[in-house]
């Protein structure tokens, strides 16, 4: 396999790390977004690696997080004939409309910021805060953990 849910946890752990100890917020920031962003992208693709997808068929989609969520959303649930669309609606901000992993993860919500050249380079990044974005992270390794195996590739994709 070339993409691993375990990585994505590494990176969710690193910017855990920096978010708890570092002095410097603002280039902090941009590294917790980068390494949450590289970890959803890592643990949406280990997830479709999973159901039958190639590794040259998920790096068509590059880092575009919501085509990944799109992808995810045409497989089936194992024994069921519902699709994988779930992954979008948990909630990541409680209590907040846009606090959802599918809000979270549509760049064109973030103000066009899309992973990971407006993360990495730059004066100004426009996204989401780093916190929810880091919440974000763990939500989606944790949905990924809990349908690997779950999943099936749709017949038409």
């Amino acid at each position: 396999m070339e993409y691993s849910l375990e990585f994505s946890e590494r990176l969710i752990e690193s910017a855990e790390a920096i978010f708890h100890s570092s002095s410097e917020k603002e280039e902090a920031g941009r590294a917790i977004l980068y390494l949450s962003c590289l970890s959803c992208e890592i643990s949406l693709k280990a997830l479709l690696e999973s159901c039958g997808y190639r590794p040259d068929e998920l790096k068509k989609h590059s880092h575009k997080l919501d085509d990944l969520l799109n992808v995810i959303g045409t497989c089936k649930i194992t024994g069921t004939n519902q699709r994988a669309t779930s992954i979008r609606s948990k909630e990541v901000v409680p209590n907040i409309a846009n606090g959802t992993v599918g809000k979270l993860l549509d760049s064109s919500l973030a103000g066009g910021s899309v992973y990971p050249n407006e993360i990495r380079y730059g004066e100004v990044v426009t996204h989401f805060p780093p916190e929810a974005m880091l919440n974000c992270a763990k939500v989606v390794n944790i949905w990924c953990k809990e349908h690997e195996g779950g999943l099936v590739r749709a017949a038409n994709s």
